[in-house]
Order: C-alpha cells, then structure tokens, then sequence
C-alpha cells in the first residue's frame, strides 16, 4: 500500500504544488513509526515556476493560512529552497521511487480526495501517466472513522511510545503520511 500527501497553494486541482510526499508500506509488518520516517519519498517543487510557467493557481486565503502554520512546516514546504524542482522533475521523481516496489496494483491512501485531484490535474497538464491511476485511491478518513468507529477521520493510536503531539508537525507531508498509516494499522476503536 502507498500513502500520499500534497502541500499546496489552494485548493482546486490546478493550484500549486508545494511538496509531495509518499510512503509505502505493508500493514501486515507492523511498521514503525520511524521505519515509515525512513522510507519516506519527499521532494518540494518550485512554486514559482509553477503559477508563472505553467499558470498553476495560487489562493489568498491559503497563503494567509501558510502564515500561522508552524516554522517547521513552512520551512520544510513553503519557503523557496535550492534544492527545489520543475513541478515535472517532482512527478518523475516519485515515479522512479514507486517502481522499487513493483506495486502495480495496491491502494493509495490520502487523506480525502485533494491530493489524488491536484496530481492527477499536475500529470493531465504535463501530457505524462499517472504515477497511480484514479481506480487504486481510498480515503484514509471514511477507512479511520470505519474502523474505528470515530467522525473525524481521527482517532486514537495504539503504540507503545507513539504520541502525535509530540513526534507529528502537522502540515509536514511526511509527517501526515506517518500519522495516517498509524492511525490505519494501530488506530484504537471507540
């Protein structure tokens, strides 16, 4: 199974793409919270370029939301760095890193459909294939709340050690990706 999380600049599906970040793993493993850190896929794309290149869109309101986000989070997605790349060196990036697995077939979790609808507008834009085609998502939220028995499409996880307030920065899409895979496999019913 894969997880996958966007950060953007808006909430359409043509809005820009802060960063990306993708996790694969096998609830039957029983994985830790670090061994899902470790194998992360991460990259940050050039926003820029994006809304000026490709005429990606940019919302107000989520930029104004990005300011009261934590530094952590901000620094990590939303401030320009060098090491940033071309909205399309990002989707081949994680296309390369997904084939390790040679995992045609699994489910990609996300958490609602935004981010299965921002890159699948980024890839219909570009003329490329999808990384993961529109048949393979789930929402990791309606998966939470019926497993759980929860609303939210939170609950609570069931790991010796694990505390979110302590080892999650919300908005860090790595991060996401770990708290929704915990929530999946260790989540504790209500």
């Amino acid at each position: 199974m894969f997880i996958f999380d966007v950060e953007t600049l808006g909430k359409k599906s043509d809005t820009v793409i802060l960063s990306m970040a993708c996790i694969h793993f096998d609830p039957d493993e029983k994985p830790s919270p670090e061994k899902l850190r470790e194998s992360a896929f991460f990259v940050k794309m050039d926003a820029k370029d994006q809304n000026v290149r490709l005429k990606r869109t940019i919302n107000k309101s989520t930029i104004d939301w990005w300011a009261k986000q934590c530094d952590n989070a901000k620094k990590l997605s939303f401030y320009p760095s060098e090491n940033d790349v071309t909205l399309e060196e990002g989707i081949e990036l994680m296309r390369k890193w997904s084939k390790q697995f040679n995992d045609n077939k699994s489910w990609v979790w996300a958490r609602g459909n935004l981010d299965q609808l921002v890159l699948d507008d980024a890839e219909e834009q570009l003329g490329i294939e999808p990384v993961f085609y529109f048949s393979r998502w789930r929402d990791v939220r309606t998966a939470i709340d019926f497993l759980t028995g929860t609303n939210d499409g939170y609950c609570r996880v069931n790991y010796p050690g694990f505390d979110p307030n302590l080892h999650i920065t919300k908005h860090n899409p790595i991060d996401d990706c770990i708290l929704d895979v915990m929530m999946l496999i260790y989540g504790e019913k209500i």
